[in-house]
């Protein structure tokens, strides 16, 4: 009897066949069937791989188009050959000649197993072969399929290229626009890159993609006028082009650029006496002109003001700049520069104003100061301090009250401590002024035994000078001196050590007896001379009988200031040294129940501090007393001469105490004054 038997294996196909049965061996016995012989065919998972048309038509060529879609068509099927829906499929190309999309060419199946990827040339030069791979897993089982495709490079024409309009003014812009086909097809968008040129301005963008209507676009900016044309190259270096004209754009201004320096000084000053005075001609589109005539004039010529004798017309350059020079005359002023252009006058523009300043230091307009005239450094009979110090500041002006010109140089000397600017005992001027700083430290000055010198020590004399002219009365109103015009002479400058007002070429100091003596300082050639300098505004500027009664444009104006090396405590009454005058000691001036004035002054006759700290108490007599009083001012002050304080009192009576105290750099002294 026949038996069949059947094996279900998992991943296994049975085939079933008929086979002689009964255990007995069939060529020994005919009479018994043979058992069933059972064949079993492995079946696993699988992946499908193919190229299809947009249509899903099968592409049996293999070849990728550079006109139509191409689809890599995969299907995945497990074990049992059922489709796998939402399978990840990876697939791979082995060369860099075909693009995916997506790039990564990571995608799932849809609901039926089947995934649709597309796949193209790279661009259209690419040529030969690539090979897909797409692989998946099935419950955990890998499956790989792999097919060879090929590629053939496409014929790129650019068939028409349009520029509209096709004439522009400089500056407009241009529409560039050209066709692109390949194989004959219009190009796919994005299909491929062109590249724009033109030889009149740029293009944006500079390469551009084709868009879904087979065309590639483009901005021209028009930079230059003439014929123009615009190029349009593919990838495989396909070439058209067309061209178009840009028209110059109307002169439409001239623009004022600069006047380098704008502040110029008048001619023989030391300062610069040249101004160049730029401008720009321009087009409706603010871009320079070249090779366009610009004619100018002066709105004054007050003084002389010219254009240093130079041409008055010029030619615009490639940046359309014009360039003139202006020279100053003799008076200060404003003056401004016009500008036109020949081909057409009503195109005209001034310059900003340009300053012209007279820029010499004149002698009335020459000064110092110092931000503190006394300050702690010590004399003679008082404790002496090294190290602080003030600033003490020139000015300089021309005589219309101008700054003089940046730079000029003031130069200090100094009868004791140390002037000190940066290491130089000179500044330079910045904005009509500059500052040096005086040192307290040796030496310090020991007084004078003169008929009119100071005998007071700790007094010292600084002397500032520069180059200047004479102050003289402008008659004529020209601003220059012209003969006959009165002017102050001056004579050599001297260092008025004594503060006499006059030179003294040698004297004895009082606290040594040594000899000391004023010093001079010498003029440029010919601006001294032996006639006697006059009195007035320019009293112990000059060493007497060194004037030369001619106006001179080119001397020394200067000018000095004294500063107190004050001593820190209050000299009390009866304790001066003899060479000290009673006038300048530490003294009460008035005393009475209702106010109480006192004169302060330090061992050497000269006040105490500017910033020493000032107060006032009252001492009463009684514990019941009630006398308060009131003090105006909490410092000393700048000042060479010692200071008067008043106290004024309330409710206080004979034989009250009232005591003024000075605090410097932390040390008090006091004058106690008892009521009468």
């Amino acid at each position: 009897m026949g038996v069949f038997r059947l094996f279900s294996l998992i991943g296994l196909a049975l085939v079933l066949v008929a086979c002689g049965g009964g255990g007995g061996n069939a060529g020994s016995n005919p009479n018994i069937p043979p058992e069933p012989v059972v064949s079993v065919v492995a079946k696993t998972a699988s992946l499908a791989l193919t190229l299809v048309d947009g249509s899903g038509t099968l592409v049996t060529n293999r070849g990728l188009s550079h006109t139509e879609s191409r689809y890599l068509r995969m299907v995945l099927t497990d074990s049992s050959g059922a489709v796998v829906s939402f399978g990840r499929v990876i697939v791979t190309l082995d060369a860099t000649n075909a693009r995916l999309v997506p790039a990564a060419g990571d995608q799932l199946t849809d609901a039926t197993g089947v995934l649709l990827m597309p796949i193209k040339p790279a661009d259209v030069t690419s040529t030969g072969t690539v090979q897909v791979t797409a692989a998946a897993k099935v419950s955990g089982v890998a499956v790989t399929q792999s097919l060879d495709l090929q590629i053939a490079a496409g014929t790129v024409t650019l068939p028409a290229m349009s520029a509209l309009p096709a004439s522009v003014q400089k500056g407009q812009s241009v529409n560039v626009a050209v066709n692109v086909l390949v194989n004959g097809v219009q190009a796919a968008s994005n299909a491929l890159t062109v590249a724009f040129t033109s030889s009149c301005g740029t293009v944006s963008p500079a390469s551009s993609l084709v868009d879904g209507n087979g065309r590639a676009t483009g901005v021209i900016q028009t930079t230059k006028d003439g014929s123009c044309s615009v190029s349009a190259t593919t990838a495989g270096g396909v070439t058209r082009s067309t061209e178009f004209t840009v028209t110059a754009p109307p002169i439409t201004g001239i623009r004022f650029v600069s006047a380098t320096p704008s502040v110029i000084y008048q001619a023989g000053s030391v300062g610069t006496n040249t101004s160049l005075v730029n401008f720009k001609v321009i087009d409706s589109v603010g871009a320079a002109v070249q090779g366009e005539n610009v004619t100018v004039s002066l709105s004054n010529t007050d003084g002389g003001i010219n254009f240093c004798g130079l041409q008055m017309s010029a030619i615009s350059d490639k940046d359309g700049l014009v360039t003139f020079s202006v020279c100053s005359g003799t008076l200060p002023a404003t003056v401004q520069v016009r500008a036109t252009l020949n081909s057409n006058p009503l195109i005209t523009t001034n310059s900003n104003l340009l300053t012209i300043q007279t820029g010499v230091a004149s002698q009335r307009f020459f000064d110092l100061s110092a931000n503190k005239l006394n300050f702690y450094a010590g004399g003679q009979f008082t404790t002496q301090v090294n190290g602080n110090s003030v600033d003490i500041t020139a000015y300089a002006a021309d005589r219309q009250g101008n700054p003089v010109p940046d730079r000029t140089k003031i130069v200090f000397v100094t009868e004791g401590g140390q002037i000190n600017s940066s290491g130089l005992s000179s500044c330079e001027i910045s904005g009509g002024s500059c500052t040096v700083r005086l040192i307290g430290q040796a030496y310090r000055p020991l007084g004078s035994s003169s008929a009119n010198g100071d005998p007071r020590p700790g007094r010292v004399t600084v002397l500032a000078y520069t180059d200047g002219e004479e102050y003289f009365i402008d008659a004529n109103n020209n601003n220059r001196y012209d003969a006959g015009e009165l002017f102050e002479d001056l004579g050599l400058p001297y260092l008025d050590k004594d503060e006499s007002r006059s030179f003294a070429a040698s004297y004895t100091n009082l606290v040594t007896g040594t000899r000391d003596g004023e010093t001079s300082y010498p003029l440029p050639a010919g601006a001294a001379g032996s006639l006697a300098c006059p009195a007035g505004a320019n009293i112990g500027l000059s060493v007497a009988g060194t004037c030369n009664g001619t106006w001179d444009g080119n001397t020394k104006v200067r000018r000095d200031l004294v500063i107190i090396f004050s001593g820190g405590e209050i000299g009390q009454p009866g304790s001066y040294d003899a060479s000290i005058p009673a006038s300048y000691h530490t003294a009460v001036l008035a005393a009475s129940t209702g106010s109480v004035t006192v004169r302060l002054a330090d061992y050497n006759g000269n006040p105490l501090p500017a910033d020493a700290a000032l107060s006032v108490q009252t001492f009463p007599v009684t514990a019941a007393g009630t006398c308060a009083a009131t003090l105006e001012g909490a410092v000393v002050g700048s000042t060479i001469e010692p200071t008067r304080h008043t106290a004024t009192l309330k409710s206080c009576f004979t034989g009250d105490m009232v005591r003024f105290t000075v605090t410097v750099s932390g040390k008090a002294s006091s004058l106690s004054v008892v009521l009468p």
